[in-house]
This record gives structure tokens, C-alpha cells and sequence, in this order.
């Protein structure tokens, strides 16, 4: 090689090791492009990107509390508008902005409840309404997932009880409780066999299609894996459809709510239901409206167990389940 030519290669090794060992400048960290800096351990090390630190934000460095945290404002926010509600009313009976003779008052209300509580009345109706209603909802809800979760993995059951199960469900329920009664008599068998009918439907389907809904991929690769149709369900379709079928207990918990007071209105001598209907007809309004809060609190309350149930079966989607 010629010697100049030996001469500016060295210098130019040399120009390029002293200009990796320089710091950027602030003009070039300020330049119109986005330009990321760069920096070397040593001449004639290779250059490589800085280093970008993420900070952390307060959720992340301290999770259980901002779940806790966000947990009471979700509460809060919850009460608020029935507490809104409830005082809205309150001061619209105390101005005379709306006739107390028909309407009645929170406070009206809560002091008449108080007096059936004491009195006992309230506790004999609220415990044949509780019996029914959870012997109903807990019959209906195995029977709708049992039958669900069967017709969503065998093709020939589909095919035979599907048509005539979807006939029966647009049947409004109301409408079948003459032919209970008439069946079973005027007993409590057709008023819990009404509630567990409306809880079957409802739990029933929402299993399905959540049974229906698993990929059939996952199937053939845990077919190719050697799981047997028991272990498949056991470790495929059940954690799959679990989620789901939690959300159709939480709805069909409100549901039958419905269906026992709906039944102890038109059918019974006992109860939430039959109680607040008797007071309606006797136009004693104050224990009317202290049988609908009485209701509303069973409601709430019965749909509050089941959601906690449902997050203690399916723990994995305990994000999905905030409704």
C-alpha cells in the first residue's frame, strides 16, 4: 500500500474514535428532528442508543392500594345517586311539592319499616320470600348450566332440544304460572318452579353460547395432546366458559327477584311480594313503599353474594367483572 495512502487511513480512524468519545451537543439534542443520542464506552466501540427510564407511575408502585382506592370511589359513586334520590324526595314531601297522602316520605317509610321489623311481620314475609327465592334460583341455576354446557358439547342434543327449548323460552313466564298451579296446586312447588323456570332460561342459553363460543382449534389441540373428553372439559371447556356463565347467575339473580315478588303478587298469602300488593289494596302507602325498599335491598344484596361468588370461582377474570 502506498504510504499516503497508509497516512490518511490511520488519520481518518483517528478523527473517527475522537468524534465517538465526544458528547452529543445541546444544539443537536434540540434539533428539529427527533434524533436519539448516542454514546460509546471507548475509541473504537461501536455506538449505541441511551437508555430511556420509564418512572413508574402510583398505580404501579402500589397496586392493592389504588385497587382499594379505586374500589371506594366506585362505591361512592354507587351510593351517591340513590342517597341523591332519596333526599330529592324527602324535601319534595317536606315543601308540599308533592302530595304525602299518595307518595309518602323516606322518612315515613323507614319509620313504618322499622315498625314491621319490631312488630316481627316483616321477618316471617321476608323469610317464605328468601326460601323461595333461593331454593328457585339455585334449582334453575344447575339446571340451566348442566343443560347448557351438554347441548354446547354434543351436537345430537343440540339438535333435539334446542328448537323446542328456544319455543319455550319466548313463552312469557307469566303465562305459565296458571298451568303450575293448576298441575301442582296452590302450594309453594308451582311459585318455585316458576322462579327456577326463568333462572333455567336465562342461565341456560348464556351457557350455551358461552360453551358454543370456545375455538374449535383449542379442542383439536388438546385432542392432539391426548386429553380425554373429561379432561378436555375439565381443563378446556370449563375454565373457558366459567367467566360467562358467572355474568348469567349475576343477571339471573335479578331476574328472579322479579319472578318471586311478580308470583307473590298474583299467588300467595306470604311474602315481600304479597305484603307491599296488600298494602297497595288496603291504601296504606308508607308500608307500600317500605315493601319496595324492602325489595330493592334483597335485590341488591342477593346480586352483591352472587357477583363475590363469581370472583372467588373465577379469579382470572376479576377485571371483567367490576358490573
Amino acid at each position: 500500500m502506498p504510504a499516503r495512502l497508509k497516512k490518511t487511513t490511520k488519520t481518518s480512524v483517528v478523527k473517527a474514535d475522537q468524534a465517538s468519545t465526544e458528547p452529543v451537543s445541546d444544539s443537536n439534542r434540540s434539533g428539529a428532528s427527533a434524533e436519539t443520542s448516542v454514546t460509546a464506552n471507548g475509541p473504537g466501540m461501536s455506538a449505541f442508543p441511551q437508555t430511556v427510564a420509564r418512572v413508574p407511575g402510583q398505580a404501579e408502585r402500589n397496586w392493592k392500594s389504588h385497587q382499594q382506592r379505586t374500589a371506594r370511589i366506585r362505591r361512592l359513586l354507587g351510593l351517591s345517586l340513590p342517597v341523591l334520590l332519596l333526599g330529592l324526595w324527602q324535601l319534595s314531601a317536606a315543601l308540599e311539592w308533592i302530595d304525602t297522602t299518595f307518595y309518602g316520605s323516606p322518612v315515613a317509610a323507614i319509620g313504618e319499616l322499622w315498625s314491621l321489623l319490631t312488630s316481627g311481620l316483616l321477618l316471617d314475609h321476608l323469610v317464605v320470600t328468601l326460601r323461595r327465592l333461593l331454593i328457585g334460583f339455585v334449582g334453575g341455576a344447575t339446571a340451566g348450566v348442566v343443560v347448557g354446557l351438554l347441548l354446547s358439547q354434543f351436537k345430537w342434543l343440540h339438535a333435539a332440544f334446542e328448537p323446542l327449548l328456544r319455543a319455550m323460552y319466548v313463552v312469557p313466564k307469566l303465562a305459565l304460572l296458571p298451568v303450575l298451579l293448576l298441575v301442582f296446586g296452590l302450594g309453594d312447588t308451582p311459585k318455585v318452579l316458576f322462579i327456577g323456570l326463568g333462572v333455567f332460561y336465562l342461565v341456560g342459553f348464556m351457557t350455551l353460547g358461552a360453551g358454543a363460543l370456545v375455538p374449535k382449534e383449542f379442542h383439536e389441540a388438546a385432542t392432539a395432546y391426548g386429553l380425554s373428553r373429561a379432561q378436555r372439559f375439565r381443563w378446556l371447556v370449563l375454565p373457558a366458559t366459567l367467566p360467562q356463565i358467572v355474568s348469567a347467575l349475576r343477571i339471573a339473580s335479578g331476574n328472579a327477584v322479579l319472578l318471586v315478588v311478580a308470583v307473590e303478587f298474583v299467588s300467595s298469602s306470604s311474602g315481600i311480594g304479597y305484603l307491599t300488593w296488600q298494602s297497595w289494596q288496603l291504601f296504606r302507602p308508607d308500608r307500600m313503599y317500605a315493601g319496595i325498599l324492602t325489595i330493592a335491598a334483597i335485590g341488591v344484596t342477593f346480586s352483591l353474594l352472587v357477583g363475590a361468588l363469581g370472583r372467588r370461582l373465577t379469579p382470572w377474570a376479576e377485571d371483567s367483572q367490576h358490573t
